[in-house]
């Protein structure tokens, strides 16, 4: 189903003239926003003013079938002790907000943010990790300006060295250009997998392994997007998009988004969007991919980043990923024990499914 939207998006997006957009107006959208009871902001942002072409540019994601293992489906008591609100930036965990420009490389964005995640949390540092977007694009053989797809097998086998060893350029570059020896100043990640377009599937998958690069349908309206919880309320197709999936929220039933346009659009550069635009044309989470360290199948430690954890979550990770205990003390809740018990199982049970080959493509 959600690949039948994507194809009737192109089929639409051949119909649109390269000129700039006259069907939506900031007011239009803000009635219908008013009449629908949306809960976001609509007005004049910097995406807005461009001309469609202008606009797509600044998308560039192909979809296409993730050409990986997918994750094996959480158990229900992996879900059941998950946090009802969870955001990787209060664990010093997500790297500055960047700007693609114009260059359709939103895909290499997501890849290498989520990359920097990984060092961030598996390195233990706070410090504002940059790399090589432009590597990714010029290297990588996944895409270019013109687009690409969320393929991880490059920054599986070569990784990605500083952003200084070849700056952005938002073109498509040459990797003769690249400064020698930035093979050797690479970070890699241990394997990657996709994740389910599942709410359940990918919140554990966020929690457990850290930001997520996943993907959605874009619309018009999301140009005007200034602030509150996204969900589609009407404009053109303009094609897809990858972003970084950082937190979210479940009393409110919103995912915290990285976008890659900049700090000056939205919510300093991020979004929040609705679950529910899971299951519209939007079909945010169409395709989602989880980095994994090396051989193992384990969640990445919370405690790995530099803050403290959410509240109560800590204690629930798989008991070989925890750090050195603290002697307990009397009168400990005895839930924990039982909640440590649970995830420890299925973790283990994760692990084997994975190294047992029995998730199937």
């Amino acid at each position: 189903m959600n690949k039948i939207y994507a194809a009737l998006s192109i089929l639409m997006l051949a119909a649109c003239p390269p000129s700039r957009a006259e069907s939506l107006t900031v007011a239009s959208l803000q009635t219908a926003i008013k009449v629908r009871e949306a809960k976001w902001v609509a007005g004049e942002t910097p995406l807005s003013r461009l001309t469609m072409n202008q606009r797509r540019m600044r998308l560039g994601l192909s979809f296409a079938p993730i050409q990986a293992e997918p994750l094996p489906a959480p158990t229900e008591a992996a879900e059941a002790i998950l946090p009802k609100s969870f955001d990787w930036r209060e664990h010093d965990a997500v790297s500055g907000v960047r700007d693609q420009k114009t260059c359709g490389s939103c895909w290499a964005f997501a890849m290498t943010q989520a990359l920097e995640s990984y060092i961030m949390i598996t390195q233990k540092t706070s410090k504002d990790v940059s790399l090589s977007e432009q590597v990714l694009i010029s290297c990588g053989g996944k895409g270019s300006c013109d687009g690409g797809i969320l393929n991880a097998d490059f920054l599986q086998a070569t990784g990605l060295p500083p952003a200084s060893d070849y700056p952005y350029t938002a073109t498509d570059g040459s990797c003769v250009m690249a400064q020698d020896g930035w093979k050797d100043r690479a970070t890699k990640i241990g394997s990657w997998h996709a994740v389910e377009q599942d709410l359940g599937a990918i919140k554990t998958a966020l929690v457990n392994y850290g930001p997520l690069a996943t993907a959605f349908s874009v619309y018009e309206d999301f140009m005007y997007y200034k602030s509150g919880v996204y969900s589609y309320i009407k404009g053109k197709p303009l094609g897809g998009h990858a972003v970084l999936l950082v937190g979210y929220n479940d009393d409110e039933q919103y995912f915290i988004v990285k976008n890659s346009w900049g700090p000056g659009w939205g919510e300093g550069g991020y979004f929040r969007i609705a679950y529910s635009e899971m299951d519209s044309a939007v079909s945010f989470g169409d395709s989602t991919i989880v980095y994994l360290t090396v051989q193992s199948a384990n969640p990445l430690s919370l405690s790995a980043a530099p803050k403290a954890p959410v509240s109560g979550v800590q204690a629930k990770l798989p008991a070989e990923e925890k750090p050195a205990a603290k002697p307990a003390q009397p009168g400990e809740d005895e839930q924990i024990d039982r909640d440590i018990h649970d995830l420890d199982k299925s973790g283990k049970d994760m692990e084997k499914r994975i190294q047992g080959g029995g998730a199937q493509r």
